[in-house]
């Protein structure tokens, strides 16, 4: 069966006929003569082809096959081409989700603390240690213990050695040394006032009470009722007659 899309006319070579070996010098009569020839391209003769490739129906319906073909490749191509960069991205941004995030938490700068150095104010009075505290920023608090080792008003211990570093604002513990109390005067008792005795001043040696009778020596022969122990001494006018008849001032010699 003949090619059907071989030229009918003559163009282009024929199957199993090999090329002539002599061009035709002359057109046949009544044919349009070829044109004249261009660089690189063969010379074209005999009369136009009346039924040319592109209005044969044969060449459309081979033309909308390969177009059809290209469509449907194109479309199965697609999806393919669209789940790629799908896959790509998840399997880049896989490791983005699993990484735990960064730290943007800037470390602070190392601040320096200021701090205050502790004076020795042992043996200062009270008022000149509360100056040299406050000029440092330090605050006091003050206790007082009584002694006779320090004067009166002087700091005789704190709570913060001296030289020791401590934040401004520290309270430092003074302990303030105060005079102690005067020892207890022993003051003499007041003299007590005797009851009057009502002793009768003939017998200065003893109280012979006046009123309540007679005294008689004991041991003698008088009858009372209040007996005397002798010997005393007896005074004028001898009330009670004790010194007897001899009258030398000594009463109950005998007993």
């Amino acid at each position: 069966m003949p090619d059907q899309w071989v030229n009918q006319q003559g163009w282009g070579q024929q199957p199993n006929q090999a090329p002539s070996a002599k061009l035709p010098t002359q057109p046949a009569q009544g044919s349009t003569p070829p044109p004249p020839s261009q660089p690189g391209r063969p010379p074209q003769w005999g009369p136009p082809n009346p039924n040319p490739l592109w209005q044969r129906k044969g060449f459309w319906v081979v033309a909308a096959s390969i177009g059809a073909l290209l469509l449907v490749v194109g479309l199965l191509s697609e999806p393919d081409q669209a789940a790629t960069p799908t896959a790509a991205t998840a399997a880049t941004a896989a490791p983005t989700t699993s990484a735990p995030p960064a730290s943007t938490t800037t470390a602070a700068p190392p601040t320096t603390v200021q701090t205050a150095t502790v004076p020795r104010l042992v043996g200062m009075k009270t008022g000149q240690a509360k100056t040299v505290l406050a000029r440092r920023g330090l605050d006091w608090t003050i206790k007082y213990k009584s002694t006779s080792r320090f004067a009166s008003g002087t700091v005789i211990s704190q709570s913060s050695n001296a030289g020791a570093e401590v934040r401004p604002g520290a309270s430092i513990a003074l302990v303030i040394a105060k005079a102690p109390p005067p020892p207890p005067t022993t003051a003499p008792p007041p003299p007590t006032t005797a009851a009057p005795r009502n002793c009768d001043p003939a017998y200065p040696d003893v109280c012979l009470h006046q009123g309540i009778g007679d005294y008689d020596c004991a041991g003698g022969s008088g009858n009372g009722p209040n007996y005397v122990e002798g010997p005393i001494r007896v005074l004028p006018p001898d009330p009670f007659d004790l010194d007897g008849n001899d009258n030398d001032g000594i009463g109950c010699e005998s007993g």
